[in-house]
């Protein structure tokens, strides 16, 4: 019997990313770039005010100097009248277009806001303590600001390629898009990266006894829970997945045969012959049937390759029992979905917390996984408190939780303050 960790390497080791496709910026945050991008204009793209003041060139500025503030032309028709004061002073942000038609002049001077382009012939922002306004004719608010210190060249400007140059790299490939990064890549026109696509998963739920959630159970029937409990955390890892809904035995071959158009499929059942019989007759390779862990330990995993020998289609089949469904599917599934969908072939470093609530018992010669309740302290710690549950089927008990601490085999007796690796199970609080 394989322990989690090796059943896990075994997974990930038959898993390759499936290839890149081109998808919308918008559609592509949580993906993994399949390509590097790089940036094609400098960032900023022009000259920009680093404060608000007035653009100067600099060998103008010098203390005493009387500079007349000019604004962006004032159109009569098709023509511009050149260096007339904007009224009000020219106090509004400049943009880039409109920077471009001013050509500042010996002795003139330019209002600008924190983030304007500069005008032309424009090398320093003198700021708003360093130059004294005065009136203008005809009531304008600023037509001329004399000059209280000097600047020198480049103070008080952002120049263009501060922040990024033309053809540097953005992000390489491998890397996961997140928000953050949607501004940059839109500024940059990387509007359409070339991502590995997202997994399909298709789940079948085994079972004479079955109905589907929406479906009256009468006469020793149930609602099949397990489908849309492997369904909803594979769409949160960014996978798109599909309840296929029960299946009797006997019909097995025929709904396998429709699931195997996905990646990635999940039996959920009894161990019973004609799940085993289905595999077969659908090529599936076995890997491992067993796995030291509880609940979830009965997990049979296999791969359907291709003529090359590679995998390409991953198969689970695992107990009916909510709890352990949940858990084989945050354990394996989920990083193989991550791989799949282009991440690393080691996860990420565990999450971990301290051990809250009573004293738990050693695990012996399996690893467990334990519901737990997650909080946050004052003292930027996370806590992991044991939820109470009567085993693997109690639904209600198990409703509450918020993560799964994972309990090595052979570890124990597990005592308040001890640091255990937890899988967060969606969103939690992280109120103290």
């Amino acid at each position: 019997m394989l322990s989690y960790a090796e059943a896990r390497s075994r997974v990930l080791a038959l898993a390759e990313p499936l290839e890149g496709i081109e998808i919308a910026l918008s559609e592509a945050v949580g993906l993994v770039l399949a390509e590097p991008l790089a940036g094609d204009v400098d960032l900023p793209p022009f000259d920009r005010a680093g404060h608000d003041g007035y653009a100067v060139q600099s060998g103008e500025a010098q203390p005493g100097a009387c500079l007349r503030v000019v604004g962006p032309p004032q159109r009569r028709g098709r023509s511009a009248v050149r260096g007339r004061p904007r009224r009000g002073g020219g106090t509004g942000l400049l943009d880039a277009a409109t920077a471009a038609e001013i050509t500042l002049e010996p002795g003139e001077a330019v209002r600008v806001t924190a983030g304007a382009a500069l005008p032309v012939g424009a090398d320093a922002v003198l700021p708003d303590d360093d130059g004294q306004p005065e009136p203008g004719l005809g009531g304008a608010s600023a037509g001329t600001v004399r000059v209280v210190r000097a600047v020198a060249s480049g103070q008080g400007v952002v120049p263009r390629g501060e922040h990024l140059r033309a053809g540097a790299g953005l992000v390489a490939a491998g890397t996961r898009v997140r928000l953050p990064m949607v501004g940059l890549l839109a500024a940059q026109g990387c509007v359409h990266p070339v991502c590995h696509r997202r997994v399909r998963v298709a789940v079948l739920a085994v079972g004479d006894h079955l109905v589907g959630p929406g479906e009256a159970p009468v006469m020793h029937r149930e609602r099949n829970a397990a489908g849309l409990t492997v369904v909803a955390p594979c769409l949160q890892w960014g996978a798109t997945a599909h309840d296929l809904g029960p299946v009797a035995p006997r019909d097995l071959p025929t709904a396998l045969a429709r699931a195997l158009t996905a990646p990635v499929v999940v039996l959920v059942g009894e161990p019973v012959a004609a799940i085993r019989r289905a595999c077969l007759r659908a090529g599936i390779e076995p890997v491992f049937d067993a796995v030291a862990l509880e609940p979830g330990g009965h997990l049979c995993y296999g791969v359907v390759r291709s003529a090359a020998g590679g995998a390409t289609h991953h198969v689970f089949h695992i107990h009916a029992a909510p709890l352990g469904v949940l858990t084989a599917v945050a354990l394996l599934v989920g990083p193989l979905i991550a791989r799949l969908q282009g991440g690393p072939v080691e996860p990420l470093p565990a999450l971990c917390a301290l051990w809250s609530g009573d004293p738990h018992a050693a695990t012996g010669a399996r690893a467990q996984a334990v519901p737990v309740l997650l909080r946050g302290s004052a003292d930027a710690r996370l806590h992991a408190s044991p939820l109470i549950h009567h085993g693997e089927d109690d639904l209600a008990g198990f409703a509450r939780a918020e993560a799964l601490a994972l309990l090595p085999a052979d570890s124990g007796p597990w005592q308040p303050g001890e640091v255990v690796e937890v899988i967060p199970l969606g969103g939690w609080p992280a109120a103290a």
